[in-house]
């Protein structure tokens, strides 16, 4: 192998090294980002980040707490034994959580009084807004917590809930409930057949 050959080898060697890095370089502020959306990718497709939801839903509960005047539970107030619950197995507190809300709703949607008790649980907030018993705020919260619950309920084992974070939902969830509660006994009770 004479010296042209040798250098032609070493350039063609370099050649792919040199231009990753001249692209890398060209186009750094674009990479960043595109490397901000790539954190959020999980296995089974987009995996938004669990700590982005719960502020979300803790954003949604202060707008509901101005336009309702009603202030979300203080983590002392709550059950001592969801408190351990959250403490031990955030997840599960939260979910536990947000099935009694959902049970409100779905009390909810059996004494609307038109008939229609196929609604799914966003479509009877959707009613309660639209009917002015609640503000869009309120429905706006409902879908944080849901997002959050998922969130929570199917992430990956690196993006765990906090206790923290599962008392920060959980107080929203009561807020929410205290909202949904005066709705419930504005609302006929439905006849009980016998």
């Amino acid at each position: 192998m004479d010296w042209k050959q040798f250098l032609a080898s070493i350039v063609g060697s370099l050649a792919w090294p040199v231009a990753a890095v001249a692209i890398v370089y060209i186009f750094k502020d674009q990479l960043r980002l595109l490397i901000g959306h790539i954190k959020k990718i999980g296995a089974g497709g987009w995996n938004v980040e669990l700590s982005e939801k719960v502020e979300e839903a803790v954003d949604a509960g202060k707008l509901v707490q101005a336009e309702k005047g009603i202030v979300a539970p203080d983590v002392i107030g709550l059950d001592p034994t969801l408190l351990q619950l959250a403490k031990s197995f955030p997840e599960a507190a939260l979910i536990q959580s947000f099935k009694e809300l959902e049970a409100l709703i779905l009390e909810i949607r059996e004494r609307l009084p038109d008939g229609r008790p196929y609604r799914n649980l966003y479509e009877v907030m959707k009613v309660l807004e639209k009917s002015q018993f609640i503000p869009a705020s309120a429905v706006a919260l409902f879908q944080s917590l849901r997002e959050a619950r998922n969130a929570a309920a199917h992430g990956k084992a690196e993006e765990e809930l906090s206790s923290s974070e599962a008392l920060d939902l959980i107080r929203q969830i009561k807020l929410l409930q205290a909202v949904l509660m005066p709705v419930l006994d504005q609302l006929p009770r439905k006849e009980s057949r016998v």
